[in-house]
């Protein structure tokens, strides 16, 4: 079977939606399929969206045509407006969240929310809809009016790197920790507010928060705030995180916190329970079931606080906590992603 996996980049990246080309990529030609990686071209990189995603599809209408595929995958609809095009292959896309078009606050930009909905449309043109959660799935069933047999879910997979290290004994204090971006939803303040919080409920508590992602976004915004709040001593924002110490950074910490408001599917959630650290996230946000099942839900900075303090302190509660949810993450591998896709990819091949 010849395969067109058409994508944003195919690199090992932190990014969700990346990470899923990526996996995509190396897991099929590791069982032998033809696969060719079609990635955004440096041609458009100047250019301002959506106009550069426009431009870029039709970039891709010229250079797949010149092949045979008996399959073009789009690893997310904004890469494959260029399939609503009447076209005798088969295609398939990937369906990550339907964000632009449901999310209120999340920072998304009105340019993008004003095209969302014709480059969301490609769906309807398309062979097979893969979506990586419960919850993308109905959003597309109830807002794109897809019919519910051309959608299946296909969660994404951990990486067997991910596992618990040995913790240093020599330190003297708990860290609470973050990793992610600093877009609007991601709601790095909660966090912040909620540690606030817990120094002052708990003023013997030796805790430190430490805050990892690109500084990008919002990421000025939250220095002022750790400053307004008194906190700079105690609040240490380490930048990006190198691919290749992500699994260390989540180790070095005794509670991860994901305080978004929506996410499609919630990746590092995942990748910090594999690593035996005990989860929490907001109560009123938007995650799919399967992945926030094992998560402590805490409903205010206030709360967060609470939560944060009890997961630190009852050893019974954190043991319980955290054996349960590493035990259900490993249910996510990205061989199962690939063995699941694999049949979407045979379905649609021979169907009718």
């Amino acid at each position: 079977m010849r395969v067109a996996l058409i994508g944003d980049k195919f690199v090992e990246t932190h990014s969700g939606v990346r990470r899923y080309g990526y996996e995509l990529l190396r897991g099929l030609r590791r069982k032998g399929y033809l696969v060719k990686a079609f990635p955004r071209g440096r041609v458009i990189e100047t250019v301002n969206i959506p106009y550069k995603l426009l431009l870029h599809n039709l970039l891709l209408l010229g250079r797949v045509s010149k092949w045979k595929f008996d399959i073009l995958h789009a690893t997310a609809p904004v890469d494959g407006v260029f399939m609503m095009l009447r076209w005798e292959v088969k295609k398939v896309v990937t369906y990550h969240d339907l964000l632009p078009l449901l999310g209120k606050n999340t920072g998304t930009k009105f340019r993008v929310k004003a095209v969302a909905p014709f480059f969301y449309r490609v769906g309807k043109y398309v062979n097979k809809i893969i979506a990586v959660s419960t919850q993308t799935k109905d959003e597309v069933i109830n807002y794109l009016k897809v019919p519910s047999e051309k959608v299946t879910v296909i969660n994404l997979g951990v990486d067997e790197r991910f596992k618990p290290l040995k913790k240093k004994e020599d330190r003297d204090h708990y860290v609470i920790g973050y990793l992610g971006a600093f877009t609007p939803r991601k709601r790095v303040n909660l966090l912040i507010y909620g540690f606030y919080i817990l120094r002052k409920l708990y003023p013997g508590l030796k805790a430190k928060l430490v805050i990892c992602g690109e500084k990008k976004w919002d990421y000025p915004k939250l220095i002022r705030l750790a400053e307004f709040l008194g906190l700079s001593r105690y609040i240490e924002f380490k930048g990006r995180i190198p691919e290749e110490e992500i699994v260390a950074t989540y180790n070095s910490f005794d509670v991860f916190v994901w305080p978004s408001e929506w996410e499609g599917f919630g990746l590092p959630i995942l990748e910090a329970q594999r690593c035996g650290v005990p989860v929490i996230i907001m109560k009123d946000a938007h995650i799919p079931d399967e992945v926030s099942k094992y998560c402590i839900k805490a409903s205010s900075s206030k709360d967060l606080a609470y939560k944060i303090y009890e997961l630190l302190t009852n050893v019974g509660l954190r043991r319980d906590v955290i054996k349960k949810a590493m035990d259900y993450s490993k249910r996510f591998t990205w061989e199962r992603t690939i063995e699941e896709t694999i049949k979407v990819y045979e379905e649609v091949v021979h169907e009718q």
